[in-house]
């Protein structure tokens, strides 16, 4: 073995030497991960929800998920690789996690939540009720930082559109600047027309939608967790494709999308092969935009990543403005504990005037920081 291996997020250590940006450049992570409260659902669903709530709890193990008497901790895996750091659950710890690597402000989205999305086919009553029971809890929980904590809620009126401008203003009521959906629902289609009330409410309520990496175990075997990681990290070109030729951003011009823990460096190759597919096929197309997808992403899309030095070497394919830095704490695959190495990367790379922009001021502009 003649390459450098990164530790594990618990044996990680900040180096008190690390390199911290010049003092006018603010550093947001948007993309960090927080655990549900213990007990969360078993607590605080609604009686008639009660006999199916999900039960989270923690033990010397680490985290569990069970639902419906099944044990939905992923297979092989030790519970503590992506999840044994204090920060995950402790608000004290994640500041102090913060101040050491110098981020200034984090966008927190769940942990165990998106597991949950197995009932949103069969039983999307309770996914509805796991979801409201989320976003409250996640709302009490940043509010006591919420100069630098801020809470991803969770949008479940995919399921319901006509319902979305209720529940996008009890999202606002709740105190939140941003928000999510899931990336692949079962069973619905975001380019369906069913779907533009969801849409034109996501447009007026001002609130940039995320869109976030999912944990799939499609392959079994040998070498299954590397390629079930590899798979996960790179799903997002065909979700924009979808949007994209169904014409749902040129519909909604103040409609603004995240791409989260993706990375961004897919976004160029994507963009010049959407572009190519609108030239060539454009009198076939339906609906047919009125400009190249490329336009429609540097005007409402955004990408974050982590250590993305590809990325870099193209960010005027992508877009300056389109690309936002992120710690991806706990995860293996962020970088906590060598944040200030990745960011001088950055930096060297790209300048000061588009470092302090994908270092954090995307971040605060998207989401109003």
């Amino acid at each position: 073995m003649n390459f450098e291996i990164h530790p594990l997020p618990t044996q990680r250590k900040v180096s008190p030497t690390s390199w911290k940006p010049p003092t006018d450049i603010r550093v947001i992570s948007a993309d960090d991960h927080n655990m549900e409260a213990e007990h969360l659902w078993e607590e605080r669903l609604p009686d008639k929800f009660k006999n199916r709530a999900p039960k989270l709890w923690h033990d010397k193990s680490g985290w569990h998920l069970e639902l419906r008497g099944r044990l939905l901790d992923t297979p092989g895996v030790d519970p503590d690789l992506a999840e044994g750091l204090t920060g995950m659950w402790s608000r004290d710890d994640r500041l102090r996690a913060m101040d050491a690597e110098g981020v200034s402000a984090s966008l927190l989205y769940h942990a165990r939540l998106q597991t949950l999305n197995i009932l949103i086919k069969d039983e999307p009553d309770l996914y509805t009720a796991c979801v409201d029971v989320y976003n409250e809890w996640l709302s009490e929980f940043t509010k006591p930082a919420a100069q630098r904590l801020f809470g991803v809620a969770l949008l479940p009126t995919f399921l319901e559109p006509e319902a979305s401008r209720d529940y996008l203003q009890k999202i606002a009521d709740l105190g939140f600047k941003a928000m999510m959906m899931p990336s692949f629902p079962r069973g619905v289609r975001y380019n369906a027309k069913e779907l533009d009330p969801l849409w034109r409410a996501i447009e007026d309520s001002q609130i940039p939608l995320s869109f976030h990496i999912t944990a799939t175990l499609e392959f079994m075997g040998r070498g299954s967790l590397g390629a079930n990681i590899a798979r996960n990290m790179s799903p997002f070109r065909p979700l924009l494709a979808q949007l994209m030729f169904s014409g749902v951003f040129e519909r909604h011009p103040g409609l603004r999308v995240v791409f989260t823990e993706g990375g961004a460096a897919w976004v160029a190759d994507a963009l010049y092969g959407f572009d190519k597919v609108c030239r060539d096929y454009y009198e076939s197309l339906r609906p047919r935009l009125a400009q190249l997808p490329s336009y429609y992403w540097k005007r409402q899309c955004y990408a974050t990543f982590m250590d993305d030095p590809i990325a870099m070497e193209l960010i005027d394919r992508i877009g300056t403005d389109n690309v936002m830095w992120s710690l991806d704490y706990p995860h293996p695959e962020g970088v906590h504990g060598y944040a200030g190495e990745v960011a001088k990367n950055i930096y060297d790379s790209i300048g000061h005037e588009r470092a302090k922009k994908v270092l954090g001021g995307n971040a605060a502009s998207v989401w109003g920081i």
